[in-house]
């Protein structure tokens, strides 16, 4: 009865493992930042910050046109006039219209209408910019959250075999404790430890769920526990060289990181606000054009067509204006754009440097995670043949089951610190690869 039981709970775990990992589409990692990117709110945000820039880019192109007004009054009015006839005051009452064409240009205002269209082009050049680094970020922390899930993966599986193992072994030892080749103690140390691995099965179990999770909610998925991702070829990611030189790395995310020319990209709008401001120093020429037509109900004998038509004034003007005095509001408005082009440049050394430090710090993790990845590989090989012996022992009452049973959790211990520092490795080379400016994928 208790192995059917034992046996059932296996069989439990590994169905849990099955619906984990069968499902007919489990996502890729591609797939999982393509999700990511199609619901993330600020991704549409920074799509949305984009529309506007393009609207505002259009306006000020427009802004170079002339434009155009048509204006329409009717007035109605009355007034008092005396009547030498009647010797008395008579009300009267005049009824009038007019309508009236206008249209205006600048044709000289220092430069100003089209350094405010370049700077429109930068702040939209700007913004998706920003798009894109919001998109790189995003693509990090489904990569890590993959990894994760992937980690997690691993380490349910080898707890579930570790299990599987155990489980057999007390079979065995009650068999043979029944016959008085081994203690009870020693039985009894064998089924406290399938007691323990059964626990590390559920939790590790949990882990794995609990990570796919944090992964679907990364990439606003509602939760559903269909979803499951594709594993890749590990053993090929950690075969794959990946060079750590920092400065070379550094010098080419100098060119192609968005942060960076991002930064770069804000100097330039900056430099161009300096322009805009010194315009308003320089004269401004406008030209003007118009055409106006009146009507009066006062004037006698000419009917509304008549005077529409012989009323017709066509205008033309030219408008000059030179400031002479603004009390230093054109200064104080230059300098102050010269001050914020200089907190741009700043802010360009600032990302530089963190690039600069993020790029480093990058290449050191890689190098020492593949230096740990390959110690631990190492200590799991000489641990599992130090298990195989101690398992080879204890069948031959060599050794009891605490020798035994130290040297199965030391194996234990070794798989998954071999997981974490394989995975981990794993993690490091594609932050590398990000650097470069290739696509996070596996």
């Amino acid at each position: 009865m208790k192995k059917n039981l034992r046996n059932t709970f296996i069989l439990l775990l590994l169905t849990g493992s099955v619906a984990l990992q069968g499902q007919s589409s489990p996502y890729s990692l591609d797939d999982c930042i393509n999700y990511a990117w199609e619901n993330s709110t600020n991704l549409e945000r920074s799509a949305n910050q984009i529309r506007i820039d393009q609207s505002t880019l259009e306006q000020s192109r427009s802004a170079l046109l002339p434009n155009l007004n048509l204006s329409l009054n009717q007035n109605l009015s009355s007034y008092t006039d005396y009547n030498t006839t009647n010797a008395d005051w008579d009300r009267a009452s005049i009824a009038s219209s007019n309508v009236s064409l206008s249209s205006s240009m600048t044709l000289y205002n220092g430069a100003k209408l089209k350094n405010t269209i370049q700077q429109n082009i930068l702040e939209l050049a700007s913004s998706e910019l920003d798009a894109e680094t919001e998109k790189d970020l995003i693509s990090l922390d489904i990569l890590t959250a993959y990894i994760n899930v992937l980690l997690a993966r691993e380490q349910y599986d080898n707890s579930v075999a570790q299990l599987q193992s155990t489980e057999k072994l007390l079979e065995y030892a009650q068999v043979r404790q029944s016959t008085g080749i081994i203690s009870k103690a020693d039985y009894l140390n064998i089924k406290s430890q399938y007691s323990s691995e059964k626990a590390t099965a559920v939790s590790t179990k949990n882990e794995l769920r609990m990570d796919l999770v944090s992964l679907m909610q990364l990439m606003n998925m509602p939760v559903s526990n269909d979803f499951d991702i594709v594993t890749p070829e590990i053993e090929k990611l950690l075969a794959a060289t990946i060079g750590t030189g920092a400065e070379e790395i550094y010098m080419l995310a100098l060119g192609i990181r968005p942060e960076v020319k991002t930064a770069k990209t804000n100097i330039e709008n900056a430099e161009m606000a300096v322009k805009i401001a010194r315009a308003d120093y320089l004269p401004s020429l406008s030209l003007s054009a118009g055409l106006s037509t009146d009507y009066s109900d006062n004037v006698s004998g000419i009917d509304f067509a008549e005077q529409y038509t012989n009323q017709v004034s066509p205008s033309l003007g030219l408008s000059l204006s030179v400031p002479l005095f603004q009390r230093k509001k054109v200064k104080t408005q230059v300098a102050q754009a010269s001050i914020q082009a200089d907190n741009y440049r700043l802010n360009l050394q600032d990302v530089k440097n963190d690039l600069r430090k993020s790029i480093e710090q990058a290449c050191v993790d890689a190098e020492n995670a593949r230096i740990i990845y390959e110690a631990y590989r190492e200590q799991c090989d000489a641990e599992q043949e130090s298990y195989e012996m101690a398992e080879e022992m204890f069948s031959q009452g060599l050794i009891n089951s605490v020798d035994y049973i130290t040297s199965k959790n030391s194996l234990r211990t070794a798989e998954n610190n071999l997981s974490q520092a394989k995975y981990n490795l794993v993690l490091q080379n594609k932050v590398i690869n990000y650097y470069k400016g290739e696509d996070i994928t596996l």
